[in-house]
């Protein structure tokens, strides 16, 4: 989705997860609770590529207060919120996908930030994941819509389908420690890469 789609559903919904693309705050919910189900966030530094508002920030909490966390989004208004929501954590208006941030985290997060229908879709995807997984000195959990056998998606889709068997072919070879989760019932996955 553009950051003009963004921008017009923040005017729309406000400080809701529908802003962000979710249908409902269970279905945002849901996902930042599988998020924090599979990793340990107790003493890591994290960066939330996409943040959004930074709502998985509670649900962090809830395992654990002794963690560093930075978001990154694209869409001013949306750390404007996320400021006000957490002031506590740090948040930088930044496309990371063209400038990626040099520091490397414990932990990176892309929640939902790689569905987006853009050009050479594959290619772009393959970049991000490579660039997020050199940055990440323990793990990178992200998650992407998917289908196999891979539909065929339009210009005029903002959501681009990926076939999560080419994802995951890729993944493998930057590392073998892989967890791969499969959400059919979404038309979804979720990817941990791990370091150790």
């Amino acid at each position: 989705m553009k950051k003009t789609n963004y921008a017009s559903r923040y005017k729309k919904f406000g400080v809701h997860p529908k802003t962000l693309g979710w249908h409902s705050k269970r279905a945002a919910y849901q996902r930042y609770e599988e998020i924090v189900a599979e990793l340990i966030f107790a003493r890591k530094s994290v960066l939330d590529v996409g943040c959004g508002f930074g709502d998985i920030i509670p649900f962090i909490r809830k395992k654990t207060e002794n963690f560093e966390y930075t978001g990154v989004d694209i869409v001013p208004e949306f750390i404007k919120e996320a400021r006000k929501l957490y002031p506590k954590y740090r948040f930088l208006v930044r496309d990371y996908f063209r400038k990626p941030i040099e520091k490397k985290y414990d932990i990176l997060i892309a929640n939902g930030s790689l569905n987006s229908n853009v050009q050479r879709n594959l290619q772009f995807r393959k970049e991000a994941i490579k660039t997020m997984f050199g940055h990440a000195k323990e793990a990178l959990f992200f998650n992407m819509v998917g289908k196999y056998p891979q539909p065929k998606t339009t210009k005029r889709n903002n959501i681009w389908v990926a076939d999560p068997l080419e994802i995951l072919k890729f993944c493998l070879t930057l590392n073998p420690m892989i967890t791969f989760i499969n959400h059919p019932g979404r038309r979804e996955f979720s990817i941990i890469l791990r370091k150790r």
